[in-house]
């Protein structure tokens, strides 16, 4: 195998940006390193395009290694990454994957530069909380200062503080369980998913659920989550549950 060698060249007129070059194999066992030495990158220069056309995976699972980049350095628009003329098999595992959607890929270095500050098609965060009363408020927080940067408007950005708010709690109230949260956002869509562990507690599916008299001092956080989500609903799982909501600006009122 071919260990992994790095090069980095600065590109004037480019506000900072760095075209870095990457060669060799990759296996799982140069995962981190690899992680770690791109997002060092990312965080000293912010705006990063990567030549790929020598590295060679060795294990799909190591696709996932430039989305990890991004997560630790707080993604776009703080930290911008595009790859170039990539390897025929590493090719096909960010198509395969979905990393497309979230790294753009070029033919060369010239239109990634040209493109590195475009928002991607799909931006993601995500975030656990452990069965703690100040954890809907942590992920409310966090849930606003995500969807600020992402510039999402302000309206849907409220409707997914109440979704996130809600579903927390009743993780933390209900379920008695640790949640992990999860953001997505794609045109003008934006997805909360909240996964909770907790069982021994049911939870009606989406097109059974009805809504609660007003009178009821029950049941009135899925009514919110109804009440701001274009489509919202669950999977159930051996140990938990998993609700999503999806908004848009029409489904607020926006």
């Amino acid at each position: 195998m071919q260990q992994l060698a790095w090069q980095t060249r600065a590109v004037p007129s480019s506000g900072g940006a760095v075209v870095a070059t990457v060669r060799g194999d990759l296996d799982r066992g140069d995962r981190e390193q690899f992680v770690a030495h791109l997002a060092d990158l990312l965080v000293r220069h912010q705006r990063v395009v990567l030549e790929t056309a020598e590295l060679r995976p060795r294990h799909a699972s190591v696709v996932h290694v430039f989305t990890e980049a991004l997560a630790r350095t707080g993604g776009w628009p703080s930290a911008c990454l595009a790859i170039v003329a990539p390897d025929p098999s590493l090719a096909a595992l960010l198509t395969g994957s979905g990393t497309t959607h979230r790294v753009p890929v070029f033919d060369d270095v010239a239109e990634a530069l040209a493109h590195l500050d475009d928002r991607p098609e799909l931006l993601r965060d995500w975030w656990r909380f452990t069965v703690d009363p100040h954890a809907p408020g942590r992920a409310r927080q966090n849930v606003r200062e995500t969807c600020t940067r992402w510039g999402v408007s302000d309206s849907v950005r409220e409707a997914a503080e109440i979704v996130v708010t809600e579903l927390v709690t009743n993780s933390v109230e209900h379920a008695t369980s640790a949640s992990v949260v999860e953001i997505e956002s794609r045109a003008a869509t934006l997805r909360v998913t909240v996964r909770d562990y907790g069982v021994g507690y049911r939870i009606p599916a989406a097109d059974t659920w009805t809504a609660p008299p007003t009178s009821s001092p029950r049941g009135r956080g899925l009514a919110m989550v109804a009440a701001v989500s274009r489509e919202w609903g669950l999977r159930r799982h051996p140990d938990g549950v998993t609700i999503w909501s999806e908004m848009t600006p029409e489904s607020v009122g926006a």
